[in-house]
């Protein structure tokens, strides 16, 4: 005699495996597609905290330089100074040099040519602000 097989019997079994395994399957891929959301939510985090922080400084960097050289006291002039040290963090190296000078210039006492300098590189700090491509001061 032949083995007969009980078709019922199997599709029942197939349905209760579907139904055990359906929800395990739907189960892991949302936690997965949860575990993306995330990654994503922090990297906009972390991004949108810089940007705040490099605006915040680019903004202060501007203001104090340009009180110092436009009316140089010694508190001006030192929190122009201090604000050297932030500003670098948030400007591309490109930029570096032409800080560099406009730093020497100030402690020179040379506020005619620190201003021509902080002129060109205001415009490029606010290029970078508004996410315009850098433009270089002239020299």
């Amino acid at each position: 005699m032949g083995h007969q097989i009980d078709w019922s019997a199997t599709a029942a079994w197939i349905a209760l495996a579907i139904s055990i395994i359906s929800p395990a399957i739907t189960t892991i891929l949302t936690n997965r597609h949860q575990l993306k959301l995330r990654e994503l939510d922090i990297q906009e985090k972390h991004s949108s905290t810089y940007n705040a922080a490099r605006a915040s400084t680019i903004e202060d960097f501007i203001s104090k330089v340009g009180k110092c050289i436009s009316h140089p006291t010694t508190t001006a002039c030192k929190e122009c100074a201090e604000s050297f040290f932030h500003i670098y963090a948030y400007t591309p190296q490109s930029l570096w040099p032409f800080l560099d000078d406009l730093n020497d210039k100030i402690e020179s006492d040379d506020f005619t040519g620190a201003r021509e300098l902080f002129n060109g590189i205001a415009k490029s700090l606010a290029c970078l602000l508004k996410g315009e491509p850098l433009i270089l001061p002239s020299e």
